[in-house]
């Protein structure tokens, strides 16, 4: 029996050739789902001023220490005010929501603890502790000091947080291009009624789908017959670019040209074929800097063998701390029983019932992706064993689920 790499001695060979991620800066808006690439540190306090809490009157809280009292109306303070009035002894300005409180007084209390006696006097009908309601100035964020972490993914909140302190154009990890090529005779477009023998490409449109997912730019995407020479035609225009993914012609047939034109075309192969299930003659190679992925031709096996090798790669190479699928353990709800030899990622959903609990999905094999569609993980069966029963504790990889996000992160 041949002797094929484990998945993790596949994937460890995978990410050991990944080059290192390339710092950037790119206007703010488009550095969603980016990763930050150097520390922000604040440019300024947060608050910037001492701010009022509240709605109210900013006042000395020495005038209300005997309540109701009564004070003189002299002003009044808005947000964005550039100037202050000066508050004596006995006086009072009126104050709204965050605009910043005069430096003669306080504390600020609520309109709700006031009564106007008229236009220009008010009764502070409670008494207000120095410092009540108001936030000093630096409490949330003192100048200087790190507000995200370099290798931060930036979501919406940490785009709220760059513009906050002037990050007009942050230093992010680059993204990556990419070509993807669909091989087969068989493969007609996605808009034309197969004849027969023939199908639709589904392969090229999911393996660009998935890039975009993950923040690449997909520069172009072509189907190729089995055919040497026109394969080698593409492979040599995919080594343009930073990573290329094709899929099917990876096998040992006699059709199965990919791993050989990729070899030929200078690209030599970290290795070829692994121990997993679904998707072992999957090859990876290198050239220069573009690393190639020679995916196999059924669907399922392509979108597993992404899952498994070309993610962790892409998102190592854009700058990712967590590179794998989400692992978590769940209960698994029926017995699935497994050929040892190679390891089997199954199908799988995950339900939510006051524990993790996953149930396998039943698929017609590696080419019935409609059936693979209605999984959200995969459950893993180790190489070794010939089954798990149900009621026992297995490992689930969850699809599409970075830490954060997704359904069950």
């Amino acid at each position: 029996m041949v002797d094929y790499l484990s998945y993790e001695e596949a994937l460890e060979r995978i990410l050991a050739q990944c080059p290192p991620p390339v710092k950037v800066t790119l206007p703010l808006e488009q550095c969603l789902d980016r990763v930050l690439a150097s520390p922000v540190h604040a440019d300024a306090d947060v608050p910037p001023f001492d701010k009022s809490f509240m709605d109210g009157f900013a006042v000395r809280s020495a005038d209300v220490r005997e309540v109701p009292a009564r004070l003189a109306v002299v002003g009044e303070v808005a947000a964005g005010a550039d100037s202050l009035p000066s508050v004596a002894p006995g006086e009072t300005v009126r104050i709204m929501t965050g605009a910043p409180v005069p430096p003669d007084t306080d504390a600020v209390q609520m309109v709700e603890e006031s009564r106007m006696v008229d236009g220009s006097t008010v009764e502070i009908l409670k008494t207000v502790a120095p410092g009540r309601n108001v936030s000093r100035q630096g409490r949330e964020v003192a100048r200087g000091s790190v507000v995200l972490e370099a290798g931060r993914l930036i979501g919406p909140g940490e785009i709220g947080v760059l513009a906050s302190f002037g990050q007009a154009r942050p230093e992010v990890f680059r993204s990556l291009s990419v070509a993807v090529v669909s091989t087969g005779d068989e493969l007609v477009p996605v808009d034309t009624r197969p004849r027969f023998g023939q199908i639709r490409n589904s392969n090229g449109p999911m393996i660009s789908a998935l890039c975009r997912r993950l923040g690449l730019k997909v520069e172009s995407e072509v189907s190729v017959g089995d055919d040497p020479e026109r394969i080698a035609e593409a492979i040599r225009f995919g080594l343009k670019f930073d990573l290329l993914l094709l899929s099917g012609g990876v096998s040992m047939g006699e059709y199965d040209f990919v791993h050989r034109v990729l070899e030929r075309e200078g690209a030599g192969l970290i290795f070829h074929k692994a121990a997993v299930k679904p998707g072992k003659p999957i090859c990876v190679g290198r050239k220069g800097s573009t690393l190639a992925f020679g995916l196999p031709g059924n669907p399922v096996s392509a979108f597993v063998t992404f899952q498994l090798f070309a993610r962790p790669m892409i998102r190592r190479w854009m700058g990712f701390e967590s590179v794998s699928l989400r692992r978590v353990e769940a209960t698994l709800t029926q017995a699935v029983s497994h050929k040892p030899g190679r390891t089997f990622f199954k199908p799988a959903r995950m339900e939510w019932s006051g524990t993790l609990r996953v149930s396998p999905v039943e698929t017609g094999g590696s080419a019935d992706l409609t059936g693979f569609a209605r999984a959200d993980s995969l459950l893993v069966i180790p190489s070794h064993v010939s089954g798990i029963a149900a009621g026992a504790q297995a490992s689930v990889l969850l699809l599409d689920a970075d830490p954060g996000r997704g359904r069950l992160a």
